[in-house]
């Protein structure tokens, strides 16, 4: 009970333990109070209206000496609430004798205990004088006159500050540590030992588990999970369901996923246990738009099935399956939202944007990313998992082999015909909490179920429903685009392969042997289309090899395959022979090895050493070698004696200008 402050009150701002004022004079003056500041140790005048306000907004909390830890609102006990009740009742009889007779609290307490007493009250013996004086004092102190069962035990800790740290230090080393192998009873076991060990328990005590997890709760972690498991997985295990995803439409949103089914099946080529089924659910409505059943993990050529059956209607489907609606579910979606499986990732899930498709992809591991579609793969899986063939037991997949159980396995097509089965004649029809809730605030009930919803938005209301596109547009979304040249003779050669047909002489005659638009569908090698442009179709070439028996093999399968071919051919010894013996006869009849040709300068230089050569000859042809002077007798070692005589003398030049001086 606080009902006015008291002296020595003080009052704690929030977030912080200690008080920051104390209350020095509770008497206001003039509307102020007089507080003691504990940060600036002065005293100072606050309004008491501005300390009331702040104590209503919680930004001020008042502590009282003797006050309990726990409040009387906060316990929410409504013993407690009867208790004080009949308590207070007692402390005005009380009071009401003192004060009528003008007796002491004493003799007030004997008439009004000798009053209950003959009343015959059923409300038990009347409280004994000590409780009575207890309760009095309580409720003049402003005090709560109970405590209530919350604020029992002790006020003194249990454990010393070192057991305590001792627990903090273990809880952060051993226990909240990621993917740790320490549960809680192994760190009691160690806490326990250690502080035996140190002296601070007797070899009697022990430290609870309760008491441990408090302390790791309270001053450790908020959550340990978080703290244990991998950081993977905690954006999807602890994530915060903080806004509702509500869509106003059909086709608003569509989500997407793959899911494992829980089933052995029976194929042409034996059992398996790898089924995924591909679908895709309405956020609006709730109803199933598009589904794709395959064998083996799914890929984005499969993803990409799926998105094509959400486009387009699904009669021929149906029709194949035996089954028959009065509706048609299908649309282009404003939309799309995927998680990261590799069904979803690819070059072509991205041009889905040419189709005005807003393509989202969730953040790994965040499957709350996309709610709708996994509550319904896990209604799914529990509508189905007491069909013959199915792994799941007790909530949980792969518990049992229905091949050692002796089940008769369905196909893949009776499967898929059962999750058909179920999603138009089950859960259309199921009643959705999330339908329910939207009908309190909708001004138009449009149902509880996803088939009441489809029907009157479609049907009743005449929502404005988005076009599926055009089939030419699909393709050349969904097939890859490469640059090829037309030849007359070969067709257009793509990917190793040549594809021709009765649309080669059109082709040719309107465009000629030059480069061609080409849209390829990577799953489907069989065939190549041409794309002239302009909105015109599609023209189809056919692989030279494919006739109506050929199966739809993919690129990548065909090159594996031929390579795999290519490698088992191996030559014949015989061929091998023979190359030989044509290289060792063709080397005898070869002719003179061709000298190796000149470089340029080795050319420049032949050249010049046979200028020189030639002009020495003509040299020598100018100036012939002159006739010995004496007989052949003469000794040739002797020093040869010139004669000047004939010889006319020299022209005497200027050394100035050079000229012939006279």
């Amino acid at each position: 009970m606080t009902r006015a402050l008291r002296y020595r009150d003080e009052l704690c701002e929030r977030g912080r333990d200690a008080a920051r004022w104390q209350v020095v004079d509770p008497e206001p003056r003039d509307g102020w109070i007089k507080l003691f500041d504990k940060e600036t140790h002065q005293e100072e005048y606050k309004p008491l209206s501005d300390i009331n306000d702040a104590i209503v907004a919680g930004s001020l909390t008042l502590a009282r000496k003797n006050a309990p830890r726990v409040s009387v609102p906060a316990q929410h006990d409504p013993t407690l609430d009867n208790a004080i009740a009949q308590v207070m009742e007692h402390i005005r009889l009380v009071e009401g004798l003192k004060e009528k007779y003008k007796v002491s609290l004493a003799k007030a307490y004997v008439l009004a205990r000798d009053q209950h007493k003959c009343e015959g009250a059923a409300s038990g013996p009347f409280p004994s004088r000590a409780s009575i004086y207890r309760y009095i004092q309580a409720n003049r102190n402003r005090l709560p006159v109970l405590l209530g069962a919350k604020n029992k035990g002790n006020r003194n800790p249990r454990y010393t500050a070192a057991i305590t740290e001792l627990i903090a230090h273990a809880a952060s080393g051993l226990y909240l540590v990621q993917e740790s192998t320490w549960s809680l009873k192994d760190l009691a076991t160690y806490v326990n030992d250690r502080a035996v060990a140190a002296g601070w328990l007797s070899s009697g005590q022990a430290v609870s588990r309760a008491f441990i997890r408090k302390v790791v709760f309270e001053d450790l972690s908020i959550d340990p999970e978080i703290d244990r498991m991998d950081p993977k997985l905690v954006a999807a295990a602890k994530s915060i369901g903080k806004n509702r995803i509500s869509c106003a439409a059909p086709f608003e949103r569509i989500e997407q996923d793959a899911v494992h089914l829980p089933f052995v099946v029976q194929t042409p080529n034996g059992e398996t246990s790898n089924v995924y089924l591909i679908h895709a659910i309405d956020c609006c409505t709730g109803m199933p738009v598009g589904w794709y059943m395959v064998i083996g993990g799914a890929s984005e050529s499969d993803g990409l099935k799926c998105v094509e059956s959400i486009l387009y209607s699904k009669r021929a489907r149906l029709d194949k399956l035996g089954l028959s609606y009065d509706f048609d579910v299908y649309g282009t979606p404003h939309q799309l939202v995927f998680d990261n499986g590799p069904e979803t990732r690819g070059e072509r899930m991205r041009k889905l944007v040419r189709l005005d498709i807003d393509v989202m992809h969730c953040k790994s591991r965040h499957a709350h990313g996309k709610p709708f579609i996994e509550r319904l793969n896990r209604s799914l899986k529990e509508a189905l998992q007491t069909l013959p063939g199915c792994t799941r037991m007790d909530g949980r997949d792969g518990q049992r082999d229905p091949v050692k159980l002796g089940d008769r396995l369905m196909t893949i097509e009776e499967l898929e015909r059962w999750v058909v089965r179920w999603y138009y004649e089950s859960w259309a029809d199921t009643v959705l909490k999330r339908h329910l809730r939207t009908d309190f605030h909708d001004t138009v009930k449009l149902g509880g179920t996803p088939a009441m919803r489809w029907k009157k938005m479609t049907q009743e209301l005449a929502y404005a429903m988005p076009l599926s596109p055009p089939l030419s547009e699909w393709m050349l979304t969904l097939y890859e685009h490469e640059v090829r040249t037309l030849s007359r003779k070969t067709g257009v050669t793509c990917r190793g392969f040549n594809y021709r047909g009765d649309n080669l002489p059109y082709l040719v005659q309107k465009h000629g042997e030059k480069q061609l638009n080409i849209l390829v569908n990577p799953d489907d090698y069989r065939q190549i289309y041409v794309d002239e442009g302009g909105g015109q179709p599609l023209v189809t070439l056919t692989e030279e090899f494919v006739d109506d028996t050929t199966p739809a093999y993919s690129f990548s399968f065909m090159q594996e395959r031929l390579k795999e071919m290519r490698a088992g051919q191996s030559e014949s010894a015989a061929k091998a022979q023979f190359r030989q013996d044509v290289h060792g006869r063709s080397m005898e009849t070869a002719g003179k090895t061709p000298r190796k040709k000149q470089t340029k300068a080795e050319k420049n230089r032949a050249v010049a050493d046979q200028a020189k050569a030639s002009s020495a000859v003509r040299r020598a042809i100018d100036n012939p070698v002159r006739p010995a002077g004496r007989g052949a007798t003469a000794d040739a070692s002797a020093p040869v004696q010139m004669a000047f005589d004939d010889v006319a003398p020299l022209p005497v030049l200027s050394r100035i200008n050079g000229e012939v001086q006279g």
